[in-house]
C-alpha cells in the first residue's frame, strides 16, 4: 500500500529486517513496516538469520503485488540456518603450589561457517568471558574466526561465553587432576572478589561470586553430597555417580556500545486504561509481562488496565535487537521513564486544577494532604484530557557509564555482572554408557526480581538447555558438509524425561541499582550452569577409569561408552 510493504517476521531484530528489506527493495526505511506479534522461542537464532527469509517474502510480495508467506519445513530450517559456533581451543594454565592461578593463555578457534554473520561479535564476548568466574592476574586470550564450508553459524543463548567458560573449567579440571586435588578446591580459591580487575580493565563491582558459592554450600550441604556419592560408588560397580560445581559470572550489555539503547511510547486513554509500546520482542521469556508490571507499579493501576502492544517499527523506530539478556533492562527503563513523566504530569494537574494543593498518589487514588478529598486515577485522567493535558509520553534510555576502547582493549563494556553457583549430580551406567542427570541445585544472583515466577522459569529452561548442549545435542555433518542431524529424529533435544530435579534459590539482599527496580537480567546466565553436567558425568566415568581426561562436548552416551571401553580390566576387577 502506498508503495510500501508490511512484513510480519519471526525476528528478534525488527529494525534490522526493516533496514535490510528497504535496501533490497530500494525503498526508504519508512516505507517498510515490520511487526513481530510474538515468537515461539528464539534464543539468539532469530537475531540475524530471520532477516533473509523476511526479505525474500517482501521481495516476492513487492513483485507480485500479492501477500506472500514463507514457512520453512523443519529439515530445511535446520539445514539452511546456522547453529551455535563450534570451537576448538588450546590453553596453558599456571598455578602456584597452593592452587592460585597466576597465568592463563588460551586460543579460541571459532567455526564461523561461510559468512561472518554475528561471528566477530560472538568471538568478542568469548574473549570477555575467557576467565569465567575467576580472577587471573596474567591473561593472554586470542580468538580466531575460521571460514568454513557450512551455513553461517550465529547467536545462541550465551553468545560465545559458554564456549569460553567450558575451556577455563576444563583447564581447572585438568590442573586439579595434575595437582591431586578436587576441582572445586581450585574453583573456590580463585573466585572473583570485590575490586578484582577483569582482563579487559573493568573491575568487579557488587561482586557476589563468593556469596553465591558459600550460600550454595550452606543451602544444599555440598559436603554431604560428596560423601553420599563416595559411599554410593564404593557399593555399586555397574553404575557410578559424579558431581561438579559451576560458578558463573556473565556481563550484561551489548558489547556493541551503540546497541545499548531503547525507546518506549506510553498512551493513557481518557478512561484511564494504558497502552505501552517498546522495542522488546516477546519470545516466551516473559518480557511483556515484566514491562506490564513496571508500568503497573509506577502508575499504581492493575495489570489488566495495561496493554503491551506488539513490537512494530512504526511505533518504535531504530530498535535494538531483543538480545544479550537486555530486553527487560533497557526497554523496562524506557517504559519506567515514560510512565514517571505521565504520572508527574497528571499529578501536577490534579494538584493545580482538580484537588488544589499538595496531593499524594497511592493505590490508584490521589489524596489531598490534610483533607479527606480524593480522586481516582480514572477520574483524574478524564479531567486532564478535558483540560487538554497531553496523556502520551515518549522516553529514551541509553545504558550509562559503559565504554570500550578497542585500541587498548580496555574499558567498562558491561552495566553489571550476574553471579551464581550450581552443583550438579549425575549417574552413569558403566556397562551401556547411558547416564542420567539426577539433580541441579543453584544459588543465583537475580537482583531483586521483577517477577520471581518468570525468572524461575527462565532458570529451569536455561539449565535444561545448557545440559542438552553439554550432553546430547550433537550436530553431525557428512564428509561433504551435508547436515545429517536435520530433524528431531536425528537431533536429540532435552525433553521432560531428561529434565533433572532442579532447585533454585535466589540470592537474598542482592539489589542491583543498574536494573529496573534493582532487578537483574535472567535470559542467558542460567544456560552456563549446564556446563557442570559435563563434568559431573566425567567425574562418574573417572570413578571407573581414574586416568580418563577428555574435553570433547557434547558428552553423548556413545562417547561415554567409547571412553569407558578402554578400561575393561579395571572394570572387571
Amino acid at each position: 500500500e502506498d508503495g510500501g510493504v508490511k512484513i510480519y517476521s519471526a525476528t528478534q531484530s525488527a529494525s534490522l529486517v526493516q533496514k535490510t528489506a528497504a535496501r533490497v527493495l530500494g525503498l526508504a526505511t519508512n516505507r517498510i513496516e515490520v511487526e513481530v506479534p510474538r515468537l515461539g522461542g528464539a534464543f539468539g537464532g532469530k537475531e540475524d538469520q530471520a532477516t533473509v527469509w523476511a526479505c525474500l517474502a517482501a521481495l516476492a510480495a513487492a513483485k507480485t503485488k500479492h501477500p506472500v508467506k514463507i514457512t520453512l519445513p523443519r529439515p530445511q530450517d535446520m539445514s539452511y540456518t546456522g547453529k551455535r559456533h563450534p570451537y576448538s581451543s588450546d590453553y596453558k594454565i599456571g598455578l602456584t603450589k597452593d592452587g592460585k592461578i597466576i597465568a592463563y593463555e588460551v586460543t579460541f578457534y571459532q567455526n564461523a561457517g561461510g559468512a561472518a554473520d554475528l561471528s566477530p561479535a560472538i568471538l568478542e564476548r568469548t574473549l570477555f568471558h575467557a576467565t569465567g568466574s575467576y580472577f587471573i592476574p596474567h591473561v593472554k586470550a586470542t580468538a580466531v574466526s575460521c571460514k568454513t564450508n557450512l551455513p553461517p553459524n550465529t547467536a545462541f543463548r550465551g553468545f560465545g561465553a559458554p564456549q569460553a567458560m567450558f575451556v577455563i573449567e576444563s583447564a581447572l579440571f585438568a590442573a586439579a587432576a595434575k595437582m591431586g586435588v578436587q576441582p572445586q578446591a581450585l574453583q573456590q580459591k580463585n573466585l572473583l572478589r570485590q575490586g578484582d580487575e577483569f582482563p579487559y580493565g573493568m573491575k568487579a563491582e557488587k561482586c557476589r561470586a563468593i556469596r553465591c558459592w558459600n550460600s550454595l554450600h550452606r543451602t544444599f550441604d555440598v559436603s554431604a553430597i560428596e560423601k553420599r556419592i563416595a559411599d554410593y560408588n564404593r557399593h555399586h560397580h555397574l553404575t557410578k555417580k559424579g558431581m561438579a560445581l559451576m560458578p558463573i559470572c556473565f556481563g550484561i550489555s551489548f558489547t556493541n556500545i551503540g546497541l545499548n539503547q531503547a525507546s518506549a511510547m506510553v498512551h493513557v486513554f481518557s478512561d484511564g486504561s494504558v497502552s505501552v509500546a517498546s522495542g522488546a520482542v516477546e519470545m516466551g521469556q516473559g518480557v511483556k509481562t515484566k514491562i506490564q508490571g513496571i508500568a503497573s507499579r509506577i502508575l499504581a493501576i492493575p495489570d489488566s488496565r495495561i496493554k503491551v502492544e506488539f513490537t512494530n517499527t512504526q511505533r518504535i523506530a531504530n530498535m535494538s535487537p531483543t538480545a544479550a539478556s537486555t530486553g527487560a533492562d533497557m526497554n523496562g527503563h524506557a517504559v519506567r521513564i515514560a510512565c514517571e513523566r505521565l504520572l508527574a504530569r497528571v499529578t501536577k494537574h490534579v494538584a493545580q486544577k482538580q484537588l488544589g494543593g499538595r496531593v499524594r498518589y497511592q493505590d490508584g487514588v490521589f489524596r489531598k494532604a490534610g483533607s479527606d478529598q480524593e480522586l481516582s486515577w480514572d477520574a483524574a485522567v478524564q479531567k486532564a484530557n478535558s483540560d487538554r493535558i497531553s496523556l502520551s509520553a515518549h522516553a529514551f534510555y541509553a545504558t550509562p557509564h559503559i565504554y570500550f576502547d578497542k585500541s587498548t582493549e580496555k574499558g567498562k563494556p558491561f552495566a553489571y555482572h550476574v553471579y551464581g553457583a550450581a552443583v550438579v549430580e549425575a549417574t552413569v551406567d558403566c556397562l551401556r554408557g547411558i547416564y542420567r542427570i539426577d539433580s541441579v541445585q543453584v544459588v543465583h544472583d537475580a537482583g531483586k526480581s521483577l517477577n520471581p515466577l518468570i525468572d524461575l522459569g527462565q532458570m529451569e529452561g536455561g539449565i535444561v538447555q545448557g545440559l542438552g548442549w553439554m550432553t546430547m545435542e550433537e550436530v553431525v555433518h557428512d564428509p561433504h558438509g551435508r547436515l545429517l542431524t536435520d530433524s528431531l529424529t536425528t537431533y536429540k533435544v532435552p525433553d521432560i524425561h531428561f529434565a533433572p530435579d532442579i532447585k533454585v534459590r535466589f540470592l537474598p539482599a542482592a539489589r542491583n541499582p543498574a536494573g529496573p527496580f534493582n532487578s537483574k537480567a535472567i535470559g542467558e546466565p542460567p544456560f552456563l550452569y549446564g556446563i557442570a553436567g559435563y563434568f559431573a558425568i566425567l567425574n562418574a566415568m573417572r570413578a571407573v577409569r581414574p586416568d580418563l581426561m577428555t574435553f570433547d562436548s557434547p558428552m553423548t552416551p556413545e562417547k561415554v561408552l567409547m571412553n569407558l571401553i578402554g578400561c575393561g580390566k579395571a572394570f572387571r576387577e
